[in-house]
């Protein structure tokens, strides 16, 4: 999260070009939404099942990161022609990734309905959305936006497999899962930057984050990410160590 808003910080400042970032999780992390209220179910769930716990500076709900590739998008409104409303934009990226799991031969959907919010979850992935990714009716790709000025960043997720407690999953699936067959991770982000490349025409040149974006990175993690001022925005002190 804190390399995320580095490099969102880096190109606001015309320090950094737009950038694909595609990464993985070391443990089972749960990601909150920038505005998502965390109460007692949610923290005891994190506590039963042992998972870390970090806020997003993006939106939407709970997503549990574990057996999947996550990828962020940072990149100015003025790299696109026309420039669109900031909803378009879930559909531009959520088309790349369905371009990129094409090449790979899955049969991925557009998902077009608008979640009514009937359903009071917190998972998110147990609540498909427009422009998530489905397959076979089963959700295997979401992602969240946040927008500073004509700087846009947005970060998803894509489940390779499901792992832990099945309540996590009952509206997903994992493309690994759904192929029945392992995916090289080599393969999938070959995949998955030559769609966004085509589908944004950016030019992205294979890379790791500058000095500048790495400092500010550790500074974040120190200062922001893994405080709980931060990551609990006090809605509740329970137990979270």
């Amino acid at each position: 999260m804190a390399s995320d808003e580095a490099i969102l910080r880096q190109r606001r400042m015309g320090a950094s070009p737009s950038t694909l970032r595609l990464y993985s999780w070391l443990k089972p992390t749960v990601s909150l939404g920038y505005f998502q209220h965390i109460g007692v179910p949610l923290a005891a769930l994190c506590r039963q099942q042992h998972l870390a716990l970090v806020r997003r500076p993006t939106g939407g709900g709970f997503v549990l990161h574990d057996q999947e590739i996550t990828f962020s998008v940072i990149f100015s409104r003025q790299d696109l022609r026309p420039q669109r409303q900031t909803v378009e934009y879930y559909r531009v990226i959520a088309t790349c990734v369905q371009k990129a799991l094409w090449r790979l031969n899955i049969a991925v959907t557009l998902a077009e309905k608008v979640f009514d919010g009937r359903d009071n979850s917190f998972l998110c992935f147990n609540k498909p959305t427009k422009y998530d990714l489905l397959v076979a009716g089963k959700k295997v790709c979401g992602s969240a936006q946040r927008r500073y000025g004509e700087i846009i960043l947005q970060q998803g997720s894509l489940i390779l497999r499901t792992s832990g407690d099945p309540g996590f999953w009952r509206q997903a699936a994992g493309v690994e899962e759904v192929l029945c067959e392992k995916i090289s991770r080599p393969e999938i982000y070959q995949a998955l930057q030559t769609s966004f490349a085509e589908e944004l025409r950016i030019a992205f040149v294979p890379g790791g984050l500058t000095a500048a974006e790495r400092a500010l990175a550790r500074r974040l993690t120190t200062e922001k990410y893994t405080q709980v001022s931060w990551n609990y925005q006090g809605q509740y002190q329970g137990e979270h160590d």
